[in-house]
């Protein structure tokens, strides 16, 4: 591999020595505990990376060495005066004596071991480390699913997920007496409301951290007492308590939701009860009967309506379309003072559905081909009226005359 790539590789994807000395704040009740019960502090480091734990704790009075396998890391670890030894960590715990440290830390360190080797990792540490020292062990979570299935194998060294029963088992098999695991480091979306599925999916804690000891006497306070370790530790929740919160959230809401169906069916029932009691009431009162007999008034009155228009217009169009009322008509229509009266009568038949077309009344017609045949019908009269008009001739000679 190329021996900037690592170094590089941390840079860009682990975040600044800044922010990584930030999230190692959660072990500051774990320091508290030490720097209470020795007064000779001591750190181990296994893969110290870019070396902010052993900065982090030199500055708290420990005195600290680093384990790194990276040359590039151990040469930027030593321009910061920083106590850093090169080489396999498994080879190099054997230059340690026992009970040498009070603290012995690998962070994100495990994943990259098969299992054996951290067995032989837990064996070598649990010999030098001090009877009332801590182990602290750090990895991805696995529980964490955008951790398992998409951020753990960003890093081509990754090569065993680690699951926390497994490690813990592990852990007291080969000499640790007292532990605990805690997940911790939750995902950007773990405050938000609990009916978010993506919360589930990355809302839940990203690192898993195994604390142990290998005394019998360590009291459990260690564990357990809040101004210890949880005090600064930023806990995180598993995908199981964010799944059950959401079913939780959801049930509660379901409820509410069946609650309010229930008050609204109940509106409904006694509505319907009050409908069909006015329905009776109305069944039963006059103005039901006065509406009946209104409403046949109606029919009658409209259909007698329809009947009279039907027959004025029988009989309208039977006198007007006589010899005696054509001949009569041509000769009103030459008269010029009433031709606007004409005009006027002629809009009050159509108003009836009919029109006077070559002095005879004719049904408006309420089909567009019968219209569309009595317009050419009208066209080819206009086409020969000239020359049968004697009128037409006489206005145009008039023309001729005076234009």
């Amino acid at each position: 591999m190329d021996p900037d790539f690592y170094t590089e590789f941390e840079n860009n994807f682990r975040g600044s020595r800044e922010q990584i000395i930030n999230v190692l704040s959660n072990y500051d009740g774990l320091i508290d505990y030490i720097l209470n019960i020795d007064d000779n502090p001591s750190l181990l480091d296994i893969g110290s990376g870019r070396g902010e734990w052993i900065q982090k704790c030199n500055a708290k009075g420990f005195k600290s060495i680093g384990l790194e396998l990276d040359p590039k890391m151990v040469h930027d670890c030593k321009k910061l005066n920083l106590n850093i030894k090169e080489g396999d960590a498994l080879l190099l715990l054997d230059d340690f004596c026992e009970d040498s440290f009070s603290i012995v830390s690998a962070f994100h360190v495990i994943e990259h071991m098969t299992y054996e080797n951290i067995k032989e990792l837990l064996i070598k540490s649990k010999r030098i480390l001090k009877p009332d020292g801590l182990l602290i062990l750090e990895t991805p979570s696995i529980d964490n699913l955008m951790v398992s299935s998409k951020s753990f194998h960003i890093d081509p060294t990754h090569i065993n997920p680690i699951h926390p029963d497994l490690l813990a088992f592990m852990s007291k098999r080969n000499g640790f007496e007292k532990l605990k695991y805690y997940f911790i480091n939750g995902g950007p979306l773990q405050n938000s409301e609990a009916d978010s599925l993506t919360r589930i999916f990355n809302g839940v804690a990203q690192d898993l951290v195994l604390i142990a000891s290998k005394s019998k006497i360590l009291d459990n306070s260690i564990f357990e007492n809040f101004n210890l370790i949880q005090r600064d530790m930023k806990l995180g929740i598993t995908s199981l308590d964010a799944a059950v919160d959401f079913d939780n959230y959801s049930r509660n809401r379901y409820a509410q939701y069946d609650e309010s169906i229930f008050i609204m069916r109940k509106k409904i029932i006694d509505l319907e009860r009050q409908l069909q009691y006015y329905v009776r009431r109305y069944d039963n009162s006059f103005s039901k009967n006065l509406n009946k007999l209104l409403r046949k008034f109606k029919r009658i009155l409209v259909g007698s309506r329809a009947r009279f228009n039907n027959r004025t217009q029988n009989y309208l169009h039977i006198l007007f379309n006589n010899k005696v009322y054509l001949t009569m008509i041509k000769r009103i229509y030459k008269i010029k003072c009433i031709f606007s009266l004409l005009r006027y009568l002629e809009k009050m038949l159509d108003h009836f559905g009919f029109r006077i077309y070559q002095y005879k009344i004719v049904k408006r017609s309420k089909k567009t081909k019968e219209d569309c045949d009595l317009v050419e019908d009208h066209n080819r009269y206009l086409e020969t009226y000239f020359n049968s008009s004697q009128d037409a001739k006489n206005i145009l000679k008039d023309l001729n005359k005076y234009s």
